[in-house]
């Protein structure tokens, strides 16, 4: 899934903050979780480009938020199938304590 297949449904400035929430979130991840299958890449930057995605057509335009969006997306049941625990790699900030 690539965010610029959606570029005629969005501005450019839009595009670009959605496309920064996604290279910062998959950052993030491989920062935070650095053995990851070739498998589990594929379904992680799939998954965050999809959370990004929903989140950009209700309205969220902002990088840093889309950001922690997508973070808290992948924080669930999807990182569970993936074999990954979730506070590995959630920011502190967005850590349930």
């Amino acid at each position: 899934m690539r965010l610029q297949d959606y570029a005629p449904f969005f501005e450019p400035e839009e595009l670009d903050a959605m496309t920064a929430a996604h290279d910062a979130a998959w950052q993030h991840l491989r920062t935070n979780r650095t053995r990851l299958t070739a498998e589990q890449v594929q379904v992680l930057k799939k998954r965050l480009a999809q959370i990004i995605l929903a989140s950009a057509c209700n309205g969220k335009r902002d990088a840093a938020r889309l950001k922690d969006i997508a973070l808290r997306g992948v924080s669930g049941r999807l990182s569970q199938a993936l074999g990954i625990l979730a506070t590995q790699f959630l920011p502190l900030s967005l850590s349930i304590a």
